[in-house]
């Protein structure tokens, strides 16, 4: 009962002072609606945008080398832009000052300082990222038609920015790959002149050939003597030691011999005689080490070919990039003019106002009450209070 009796007489407060109550609430709402009516209207255009898609042409080596290149890359050229870096390229300066020299908004926002007009456009930009990565880019002006334009000029300008970057990425890329790709080619001609003066100087046209041959040539002359000393010795057999026809044979035989120790053992004439076997054949004692040397200097010749084409080929692909027109940005909805303004929200607002008003003024009703209630004694202690706050 004592609840009841508290929130009756809570009640009958309000109903006293109901003409104070909603006289202030009438008072506020309409001071409210008449300034809401009195604030500039604004609008905001929405524009969503993502990045294109990453495509891969090719087949074996070539798609190989494509994937080689792309991460020597790392995001030049053919690599496009997430939307996660598009809020930082959309809030730049670069974008923001561009965007405002466009619609002369210094002029139109009264800015005195550069930094004063960079504050004001982003406080009217929105970018937001949603989940599936599209990125809402919308912008708040006084007209319908102009908020939808500001807002695709910053889409415009995240292209031009975008491959403004991916430009000059992919001409430092270029740039660099022109230095690497002459010093690959003077590398490449300098392995290839070794190889050259090796043959030369050694007379190796194909070594595992030569090879061979000497070995046929050295079997052949091994077996014709073999076919001398078996006949030398038949003969020595049946005729004089001093005997002119055994005498030739002895001596074919050493000159035979001789022949092959320069072909096996790379016997050396005196320097003032002509050696007896062409400069094409080489003793076998010696072809391992030139086999070696031809092996090495093949293999240098064909790693500098493999650089030189590789380099090539990522240089033509750079340039080929630089040259064609790349989409970095895909527009899903183009900003159209809004047709429901964004500001003022004049229903909130004397919602929230009428709302206040209400909880103020009751609060006042129950202070007024207060003090019309109170007792002689704490009259006076107020009278007192007052008394003591007006000395000086």
């Amino acid at each position: 009962m004592e609840n009841e009796r508290n929130i009756l007489d809570l009640i009958r407060i309000l109903v006293r002072w109901r003409r104070m109550i909603l006289i202030c609430f009438f008072a506020v709402v309409v001071v409210t609606a008449v300034i809401s009516l009195m604030l500039p209207k604004a609008y905001r255009a929405t524009a969503v945008v993502y990045p294109p898609k990453d495509s891969q042409s090719g087949l074996g080596l070539s798609a190989l080398l494509g994937d080689l290149s792309g991460s020597l890359l790392g995001g030049l050229g053919g690599q496009n832009a997430s939307p996660t870096e598009f809020v930082p390229i959309l809030e730049s300066e670069r974008v923001r000052l561009a965007v405002a020299n466009r619609f002369n908004l210094a002029e139109q926002y009264q800015s005195a300082h550069q930094s004063e007009l960079l504050d004001q456009v982003v406080e009217k930009l929105s970018v937001e990222l949603s989940r599936e990565q599209f990125l809402s880019i919308s912008y708040e002006a006084e007209t319908p038609q102009k908020s939808a334009d500001i807002t695709n000029a910053f889409v415009e300008e995240l292209e031009n920015a975008l491959q403004e970057r991916n430009r000059n990425q992919i001409y430092t890329y270029r740039s660099y790959l022109e230095k690497r790709l002459k010093q690959a080619e003077g590398d490449m001609l300098q392995a290839e002149l070794r190889y050259n003066t090796f043959q030369k100087e050694n007379m190796i046209i194909d070594i595992e050939a030569q090879a061979k041959a000497q070995i046929e040539s050295a079997s052949n002359s091994f077996a014709i003597l073999v076919e001398m000393i078996i006949e030398r010795d038949i003969k020595a057999e049946v005729l004089a030691s001093d005997n002119p026809e055994l005498k030739k044979l002895n001596t074919e035989i050493q000159a035979t011999t001789k022949a092959l120790n320069n072909v096996l053992m790379g016997s050396e004439s005196p320097s003032h005689i002509a050696s007896p076997l062409p400069k094409l054949f080489k003793p076998f004692n010696e072809i391992p080490q030139l086999g070696l040397a031809t092996l090495q200097l093949l293999r240098d010749v064909e790693i500098q070919n493999v650089i030189y084409q590789f380099i090539k080929q990522e240089y033509e692909k750079t340039r080929f990039e630089e040259e064609k027109e790349t989409t970095t940005v895909v527009i899903l909805d183009s900003a159209r003019p809004p047709d429901v303004r964004s500001k003022p929200a004049r229903t909130m607002m004397v919602a929230i106002a009428g709302g206040l008003s209400l909880i103020l003024s009751s609060l006042l009703a129950f202070i007024f009450e207060a003090v019309n209630n109170l007792t002689p004694e704490n009259r006076a202690k107020i009278d007192a209070i007052g008394t003591d706050l007006g000395k000086k």
